[in-house]
């Protein structure tokens, strides 16, 4: 049964082949805080208030928004001139607000050499899943979604927030002791029906992250 969730394609596309989060250099942290990059940010808030939550109208007192946290996913590089890197692939968490309206928002960015870097704009919230889990997980929302009384005729489902509702723990199954399990809990929208999509998360040795609907194991 098929579910188009907003951007969620686009996830996959970009996220595959990015590496483990690398720690910023001086240039790095200098485009960060430029005027180019403000504006990309901005940018990519009203994206999320327009398509996601369909607020239509321009806030007429303006908008705002405050870095929470960034990860790079691969190198940026600067090239002589220019405002934007020409290769490098990073996310930035940040809180956008406006008109008494505030949410915590996730973008992650690829650069294109010569082009403004191309944005994809990741599911909102405190989730700890990197793109790639994301876009595993969105196939798990879609099937909450039928649980919920969705129809299969709603095609579209947007995330409307993510949050981690029990921290990472030691959890213990069958004598199997296993580091950094969590919880999240997903609010989406399917058509006109909210609904929310439990996730516990489980790191595995080799790499990668398990992922089942539902809580934990107690």
């Amino acid at each position: 049964m098929r579910r188009d969730f907003i951007l969620a394609f686009a996830i996959a596309a970009v996220a595959s082949g990015v590496q483990a989060q690398i720690q910023p250099d001086a240039p790095t942290i200098q485009y960060f805080k430029s005027e180019a990059h403000t504006q990309l940010i901005g940018t990519m808030g009203l994206v999320y208030e327009r398509n996601i939550f369909q607020r239509k109208e321009m806030c007429s007192t303006g908008y705002r928004w405050d870095p929470i946290s960034f990860a790079i996913l691969q190198p940026l590089v600067m090239p002589a001139s220019g405002s934007h890197p020409e290769s490098g692939v990073w996310t930035m968490r940040f809180r956008f607000q406006g008109c008494g309206h505030s949410a915590v928002y996730n973008v992650m960015h690829r650069a294109q050499a010569g082009k403004s870097p191309q944005p994809v704009a990741l599911p909102p919230g405190d989730t700890r899943a990197g793109p790639t889990l994301a876009y595993d997980l969105m196939k798990g929302v879609g099937v909450a979604s039928l649980h919920a009384g969705s129809t299969p005729e709603c095609k579209a489902v947007h995330i409307l927030n993510t949050e981690v509702t029990r921290a990472p723990f030691q959890q213990e199954v069958d004598g199997q002791v296993t580091e950094g399990v969590w919880e999240e809990s997903w609010r989406a929208r399917a058509c006109d029906k909210e609904f929310t999509a439990d996730f516990c998360l489980t790191p595995q040795p080799t790499g990668g992250t398990n992922w089942a609907l539902g809580k934990c194991r107690r």
